[in-house]
């Protein structure tokens, strides 16, 4: 067994089995060996997301994967109705792999990039496919995606210039514009393609995180406006009391102010019968 069957298994076990699995593959192993096997990396979360699919579902993955060429293709034919399907198909099949990861929202997000990645550039399909992925990927829309340091053992060649597994025929695929007549694709119209699909992925980058960034202002504002209702709460039930106050309090002044008269004359005549007492 080589490092690179190591790794196939090594990649497919949970996240939090990964180091004690590593231990006990190095244990069994001799020299060079044991030590590469020691140096191989826990995958991040996101990455050992996408190295599950790849292993729960290898038809999926190379549905996925498959959209790359196929747009390309449809890129080249200048063929604008295949690329408006393919793009809802690839847009379905993402959601169809992200819907049942159990991952928080920031994982489920590499994951998402890193698919779209391995969508946009052949290297970072055969990565994905490969199944050993140590982070996540991510296409900066204008440069060939950096796997390097991505996979746990290099790709070589044949798996970089391998296309997708066979698998059973895709409906969606089958029911998708085709452009296998398409006349050979120049060199320039390759570059424009690739800078169309460069710009496009940039420009539903933006839409998803001004779209992020608006969800996260109107949870701050409805969040705001529940709390300006409670303290309206708060102050409407303290001007009820204060108003009750007030009036308690008008009442006792009116009842103090009726008593006045009636105490002065007490006064006046306890004056008179205190003159009268001491003869004046």
């Amino acid at each position: 067994m080589d490092l690179r069957d190591v790794a196939a298994d090594l990649y497919g076990v949970a996240p939090a089995e990964f180091v004690a699995a590593r231990a006990t593959a190095a244990a069994g192993a001799d020299g060079m060996l044991r030590g590469d096997i020691k140096a191989l990396r826990k995958p991040t979360a996101s990455a050992a997301a996408v190295n599950a699919l790849t292993r729960k579902d290898p038809a999926l993955i190379d549905r996925i994967l498959a959209l790359g060429d196929r747009m390309r293709d449809a890129f080249a034919a200048r063929d604008r109705d295949a690329i408006r399907e393919l793009t809802r198909q690839r847009q379905r099949l993402l959601q169809t792999a992200l819907r049942d990861l159990d991952t928080s929202p920031a994982v489920g997000r590499e994951v998402e990039e890193t698919l779209q990645a391995a969508v946009i550039d052949p290297a970072a399909a055969a990565a994905v496919r490969s199944g050993m992925l140590v982070r996540a990927l991510e296409s900066t829309g204008v440069e060939s995606v950096d796997i390097s340091e991505a996979v746990a053992v290099p790709l070589d060649e044949s798996e970089l210039i391998a296309g997708p597994r066979p698998s059973s025929p895709d409906p969606e695929a089958a029911a998708a514009p085709s452009s296998a007549s398409a006349s050979p694709e120049s060199a320039s119209e390759r570059r424009e393609r690739q800078r169309a699909v460069r710009a496009a992925e940039r420009a539903l980058e933006r839409a998803r995180s001004e779209a992020d960034a608006l969800d996260d202002e109107l949870d701050a504002e409805v969040d705001r406006r529940a709390d300006l209702e409670a303290e309206r709460a708060s102050l409407d039930r303290r001007l009820q009391r204060t108003e009750a106050e007030l009036a308690e309090s008008k009442a006792a002044e009116r009842a103090l102010r009726k008593r006045i008269p009636e105490l002065q004359r007490a006064v006046r005549d306890a004056e008179r019968e205190l003159a009268e007492a001491r003869g004046d």
